[in-house]
């Protein structure tokens, strides 16, 4: 009896072990980026701000001298030029591959090279993806947003997955190009689903797509012809 007594608290210590989130830094994530280390990893929470922007590869894309002012303007890209896969993690801060700075008139942008997986993560914070070129696959199915996303202006070289994602206080895929193969199915909005003047190619996934809030489709187009009309024709 002892000994199946033990074995049964070593089971329930395995499976909370397993459960029970590790915490780590965003810092150690950039610096593993920086060394040129893939990113894999499940079940923990990452504390502080994910700044993609501030890699050591940041180049500046473009300058504009202001003769009216000391200050130089421009955009400075970083890229993430490995895989990045996130499966059932916790972001307690910001996560971020785009700022701009207002009074400086900088912008800072990351791109990712390969890959990205973001699967059942919770953004507990700001996700701002605005600018950023996915050329890999792109998934963030069965995420939950709780601030708004911003996806705004970004591109995608294959269909993205959406699938299942929660956006707790709205999206904003303003100006998004969308290839074929983009799942939505079993999304929800709440807030504001804005994806005016975005572009859809089909076959696009919708089964199940849940909006709770406002929707923004103005000037959205699927092939080239009326989103409006599309989705009535889904009803």
């Amino acid at each position: 009896m002892k000994q199946l007594l033990t074995i049964f608290l070593c089971l329930i210590a395995a499976t909370a072990s397993t459960v029970a989130q590790t915490r780590i830094k965003a810092a150690d994530i950039i610096k593993q980026i920086n060394e040129g280390r893939i990113v894999q990893y499940s079940n923990v929470e990452i504390e502080g701000n994910l700044d993609l922007t501030d890699l050591q590869n940041r180049s500046l894309d473009r300058k504009v001298n202001n003769w009216l002012s000391d200050n130089d303007h421009g955009t400075y890209e970083s890229v993430v030029e490995v895989p990045v896969n996130f499966t059932n993690c916790t972001f307690l801060d910001d996560v971020l591959a785009y700022y701009h700075l207002e009074r400086r008139h900088e912008t800072y942008v990351a791109h990712f090279e390969k890959d990205v997986v973001f699967k059942d993560c919770v953004f507990k914070k700001g996700s701002e993806f605005k600018y950023s070129e996915f050329n890999g696959a792109a998934t963030f199915s069965g995420c939950t947003f709780n601030d708004p996303a911003n996806f705004k202006y970004a591109e995608f070289s294959s269909g993205p997955s959406f699938s299942n994602t929660k956006f707790e206080s709205g999206a904003d895929f303003k100006y998004t190009e969308f290839p074929r193969g983009t799942s939505f199915e079993k999304a929800s909005f709440h807030g504001l689903a804005n994806f005016k003047y975005s572009k859809f190619r089909s076959p696009l996934n919708l089964d199940g797509v849940a909006f709770k809030g406002n929707e923004d489709f103005k000037y959205t187009k699927i092939d080239g012809d009326s989103f409006t009309s599309y989705l009535l024709s889904k009803q």
